[in-house]
């Protein structure tokens, strides 16, 4: 409402037509298509990951701590994760929680590139793989990994 000199006055509005509707259909779709959407999301119970693969292709992965509103989240709760039919949300039901896509993705992506880098290496280093037991066994035989040196101090005088 609008106040005049004395009175408030419904502002003036303009017929919603067609074209009107049309457009801001499409401009709601344009906003959309920019927006992350997931295609699929789950909860990885062996590695406590919650997963997120998009419409685009990628697959993101955070621990739980990482969302605040899943901090207290136990396994079985995050084992009902999903992605909502729209790709905009990340649903659990019985918490009755909705996180939002977009939202989460651009905080995974702007968190320090030395978080990004540990984490990656910390699934990387949960990798099983023939080769990595056969290393392993090599170096059990070879009397496992050398003892760290005790650091000396250094001596004035």
């Amino acid at each position: 409402m609008v106040k005049d000199d004395e009175n408030w006055l419904l502002p003036q509005r303009k017929p919603i037509t067609r074209d009107v509707l049309d457009r801001a259909i499409g401009a709601e779709a344009e906003a959309a298509s920019q927006e992350h959407q997931a295609q699929d999301a789950w909860f990885d119970g062996q590695h406590g990951t919650v997963m997120l693969k998009l419409t685009d292709g990628r697959v993101f992965g955070a621990e739980p701590g990482f969302i605040p509103s899943l901090r207290g989240a136990s396994p079985n709760q995050l084992s009902g994760l999903r992605a909502s039919d729209d790709g905009v949300y990340l649903v659990i039901e019985s918490l009755d929680l909705h996180v939002n896509v977009d939202g989460l993705v651009t905080r995974i992506m702007e968190a320090s590139p030395l978080a990004i880098k540990r984490s990656g290496a910390r699934f990387a280093g949960l990798t099983t793989s023939p080769a990595k037991a056969i290393a392993s066994a090599r170096n059990g035989r070879l009397g496992g990994r050398p003892r760290s040196k005790p650091k000396t101090t250094a001596k004035h005088g």
